[in-house]
């Protein structure tokens, strides 16, 4: 017997479900229980009514026997479906913060699969999409098939024509509910990427607002907002309108089989039927007894149909999530006990050491070659136009890219996964626009550093000379600001990043264009501040020549073919 090939989607979603074996386990058991009471209530109630319609009693037992079966299945259904929710809010809560933690991890090669937006709507819209699919549709995979298997078990020794039309009508309805949820499936993920277009276009608007509104172009951004939103709306209706063609199907699929089996006991106790004119196929108490198990026999199918649009849209987003922990820095692991943060290699007197650095990435030179040193404090301009592998320098040396050819020595010692994290945690990064996060500025500043004493912080704001415009503020260090530094300007949303450089007490800084989006004069008065605070560090910084740093003791300058040293000064190490 062939074994079953399960898609990529398919074998996510069973991977995770793997964590909660054991309750979903536990799920399965239950619905053994269910169709077991399933069965004993319709015994119950068909001795009921026959007896009443025959002898005009009513039997204490059977009515006993019915009751205690409803409330013993309504009781178990309860604990099945407390059961399924929770592991259902497990799995989301595990792999939501498994998203969130390698996306950490990626950095800034997050941006290769989406923009920041689009990835917000994957690790919490995608991952609430699951819910359906782990609290409904698992558990009812298997009450699809032992229901229906243990009702036909049933009927089977009182009616052999009841039998062969439950037997019959069953795939059919199976084979409806798959039609139409392959093209519930094609239609959510179209649904999925228009959520998260539609998410980054509304962050873009929302950061670019003033300058939009500088430039006059507020209605044209708006209209293009208004047609995806648009194009959003129309997807949901169209996944609606398959969900009640699919519901709809299976609705019109289980009540024509379930009046075939009444028409089939009516004739029959009225002793028409064709084939058997004149005598009753069943007795009064087996076509209660079928008539009561019918509906229960499609129950879990029509409920299966519901929950396999559940299923489609998991499946959908599987996909989109599965690609964010597809794509690898390295198969690095977090392994920050190995080394030392202040240890590595502390014999060598080069603290970073290019060994004919070069990266090539789908045929196309990112970085050309590199040989050469930067020495414990040294301050290194390096300049180049666009295009030429500064910025995938960067990512080389964050440990975000490690396919490159050659060898990177860190005091001597290459840089492996293995000390990464150690690494990592002697660095200060400044990109070219920073990131911040809806708070105050005192939680920007400690963000991933911890709580800060109000002197380290005063010291910091200090020498990264924030102090005048942060004291004037009207809650100082306690004042709100938004992900785009609402109510301060560019070369102050700078300086705070270099007070968070300075509280880091990183001993190297590495700087990606930090006066890229300043006017001349603020961004002079940025490098003199960074000129000052970066006393004593180790720090390498990238920079057009528009914004020339005079202190840095060396100049690189960086082209096609490679990094050529123009100008060195040798520095005090006192």
């Amino acid at each position: 017997m062939r074994k079953r090939v399960k898609t990529p989607e398919h074998q996510f979603l069973f991977d995770l479900q793997q964590a909660e074996k054991r309750r979903f386990l536990a799920v399965k058991w239950l619905g053994v229980l269910i169709a077991l009471a399933i069965v004993a209530q319709a015994l119950g109630l068909a001795s009921v009514f026959a007896n009443l319609v025959l002898e005009g009693d009513l039997p204490l037992k059977s009515a006993a026997l019915a009751g205690g079966a409803f409330l013993f299945k309504a009781v178990l259904q309860f604990v099945r479906e407390q059961l399924s929710a929770t592991a259902s809010r497990n799995i989301r809560f595990s792999l939501r913060k498994r998203l969130i933690r390698h996306l950490a991890h990626l950095g800034p090669k997050r941006l290769e699969l989406d923009e920041d937006a689009g990835l917000s709507t994957r690790v919490y819209e995608q991952v609430d999409a699951l819910d359906d699919y782990y609290s409904r549709y698992v558990g009812q995979v298997f009450l699809v098939t032992f229901v229906p298997l243990t009702i036909l078990v049933s009927v089977l020794p009182v009616s052999w024509v009841a039998f062969f039309i439950f037997a019959l009508t069953a795939p059919l309805v199976i084979f409806f509910m798959i039609l139409v949820g392959h093209k519930a499936a094609n239609a959510n993920r179209k649904q999925f990427k228009v959520l998260s277009l539609l998410s980054n276009q509304f962050m873009d608007l929302n950061q670019g607002m003033a300058e939009l509104k500088r430039l006059e172009q507020v209605d044209i951004a708006r209209e293009r907002l208004a047609l995806t939103a648009s194009e959003y709306q129309k997807n949901t209706m169209g996944v609606l309108r398959l969900a009640f063609l699919s519901t709809a199907t299976l609705e019109l699929f289980s009540s024509v089989a379930i009046a075939m089996v009444a028409l089939y006991l009516g004739l029959g106790l009225l002793e028409q039927l064709p084939w058997q004119a004149g005598v009753a196929p069943v007795s009064l108490f087996a076509a209660f007894y079928l008539l009561l198990l019918a509906p229960e026999f499609y129950l879990p199918l029509r409920q299966l149909g519901n929950d396999y649009h559940a299923k489609q849209k998991a499946e959908a987003a599987a996909t989109q999530i599965a690609e964010i922990l597809l794509l690898t820095e390295s198969d690095q692991e977090d392994s920050a006990a190995v080394l030392n943060p202040h240890s590595l290699g502390k014999q060598s007197a080069c603290l970073i050491e290019f060994q004919n650095v070069h990266w090539a990435d789908a045929g196309r030179i990112r970085l050309a070659n590199l040989s050469a040193q930067i020495k414990a404090k040294d301050r290194v301009w390096l300049r180049g136009r666009s295009g030429v592998g500064k910025s995938s320098l960067m990512a080389i040396l964050l440990g975000f890219e490690q396919h490159y050819e050659g060898g990177l020595l860190i005091e001597g010692e290459p840089l492996k996964a293995s000390n990464l994290s150690a690494w990592r945690r002697r660095l200060a990064w400044l990109p070219q626009t920073p990131e911040w996060v809806q708070g105050t500025i005192r939680q920007n500043l400690e963000l991933g550093l911890g709580h800060c004493t109000d002197d380290a912080l005063r010291n910091a704001l200090m020498k990264a000379q924030c102090w005048d415009f942060v004291g004037s503020l009207r809650f100082g260090w306690d004042t709100a600001i938004s992900e785009a530094g609402t109510g301060l300007s560019g070369g102050q949303m700078q300086r705070l990043s270099i007070a968070r450089a300075l509280l880091s007490q990183a001993d190297i800084w590495l700087l990606d264009e930090p006066c890229s989006s300043l006017d001349s004069e603020t961004a002079e008065l940025v490098l003199n501040t960074l000129d000052e605070a970066s006393y004593g560090k180790t720090v390498l910084i990238i920079s057009h020549d528009t914004h020339p740093v005079i202190w840095a003791n060396q100049q690189w300058l960086m082209t096609e073919e490679g990094v050529h040293v123009e100008a060195q000064t040798p520095i005090s190490y006192v």
